[in-house]
Formats: C-alpha cells, structure tokens, sequence
C-alpha cells in the first residue's frame, strides 16, 4: 500500500480525538472517511464509505461499560483498501463493500487492544494517587504526556497492521468471479439502506418524523429537478431536510 505511512499517522492523530485529547469528533467517519480518501487520491470514494459507516454505526455510543467499535480503524482502513482496489476495473462499491467486510475484523481487533491498554493505564492511576499522597503533583504532567504518547504509538502500530492486513487481502479480491463481484456491488445497496434505517430508528418519533419526511421530499426534487446522484444527493437531502425541519419547527414554536 502505497501511502500506509501517512495514514497511519494520520489515523494515530485521530485517535487521540475519540478519548483522550480534543473530542472534536474529528475522527468520526464522516470526517476520516473523506480525509483519508483525499490523502489517497480518491476522496469521492472516501465520502461515500464514510458516510456508509456513520450511517450503520451512528447508534454505537459508549454508554457505562460498553466501547463501541473502532471506528477511526473501521473507516481510515475500509477507505484506504477500498482507494488501493480501485486502481482496477473494478465497481467502486462492489470494491467498497469488499473493504469494509474485511475492515470490520480489523476494528473489533483494534478494540480488543483498546480494552487491554485501558486495563494497563489503571496501574498509572494508583501511580499517580501514590505521587499526589507524597505531594509531588508535577507527577500528573509526565504521567499525561506517557499516556497520550501510548495512545498515540497504539493507533499508530494497530494503523500499520491494519493496512497491512488489509493489503494481504487483496490477492483474494482479484480472484473472485465476475458473479461475486456483482453480488458485492448489490450488497452496497442493501448496507445504504441498513444505515437508513438504522439512522430511521433514531429519528422516527413525533417531534422528529417531520425531518425524515422532508429529507424524502428534497431527496426527489434533488434528482428529479437537479439531477443530483450519488452520495451527494443523499448529503445534500440530509442538509436541506434539517435546514427546513429547523424552519417548520421554529415556526410552530413562534405560533
């Protein structure tokens, strides 16, 4: 893989964000899916999966003991694979949905490792309590830069492996039949429209049924009218459905 350096820098930064520094949400996949894409020449292919990934996994929350799935490792691998497939003759979502079934493994790994370090860093905990007891809090400080610098080089190392992995994988992409190929492309719908309903049922209720009903309406006028396709339909849809959804609502609070 070509530019496996950069990425996996990349995606060690991002994963600073999910908990340890920041929160921006940088590393959510709406935003590392077209980041990585760019990085890799393919950012149309880098919207689109991260977008695809956002949409089924946007319900997977930390809520008490649960860590969801890697999703920095999910989206930033599945793109940077899926943009290394492409080079070919290839549908870009039968290629797209390829990388993302050999991506998800990769992710629940990386959140296997997550657990581990997690379990490790308690010992710099009780460490850093004895510090403070003895009152030598400067121990905070270094104790912080030697657990942001273990985050760092996990997301950089877990990056590599997966990349690397990956890569491997793509001997057994090249041969697959033309039929497999174009059972994996009709499988890129189905797993669109998985995340719709997945973003459906968080959405569907009294006050927010209207958001969904809107974002049908300019979903048809945007490709009937403008002839808008592809993940841009659908972006814009989501956005012009929220813009008016913002309206109506803010109206029939006013009356």
């Amino acid at each position: 893989m070509e530019h496996w350096f950069p990425v996996s820098l990349l995606m060690a930064f991002l994963s600073l964000d999910v908990s340890a520094a920041g929160q921006f949400m940088i590393s959510r996949p709406i935003v590392t899916g077209p980041v990585v894409g760019w990085l890799v020449g393919h950012p149309g292919i880098g919207l689109e999966l991260g977008a695809l990934i956002e949409l089924i996994w946007i319900g997977d929350v930390p809520v008490g003991a649960h860590l969801p799935l890697d999703l920095t490792v999910l989206t930033g691998s599945a793109v940077a694979f899926a943009c290394e497939l492409a080079q070919g003759n290839y549908p870009p979502e039968a290629v797209m949905t390829y990388a993302l079934g050999v991506a998800i493994p990769l992710a629940f790994l990386a959140t296997e490792a997550e657990i581990l370090l997690r379990k490790f860093h308690v010992r710099w905990i009780h460490f850093a309590q004895r510090m403070a007891l003895g009152s030598h809090f400067r121990t905070f400080e270094w104790i912080n830069s030697i657990v942001l610098a273990e985050l760092f080089l996990k997301g950089f190392f877990i990056a590599v492996a997966s990349l690397t992995l990956a890569h491997w994988s793509s001997r057994l992409f090249y041969m697959l039949s033309e039929r497999v190929v174009e059972g994996l492309y009709y499988a890129h719908w189905l797993l669109l429209a998985l995340g719709c309903s997945a973003v459906i049922d968080l959405l569907v209720e009294k006050k927010t049924a209207i958001y969904l009903i809107l974002s049908i309406v300019s979903t048809m006028s945007l490709a009937v009218f403008f002839q808008v396709q592809g993940v841009y339909l659908v972006s814009l849809a989501l956005f012009a459905g929220f813009i008016l959804t913002l309206f109506y609502v803010g109206k029939g609070e006013a009356s």
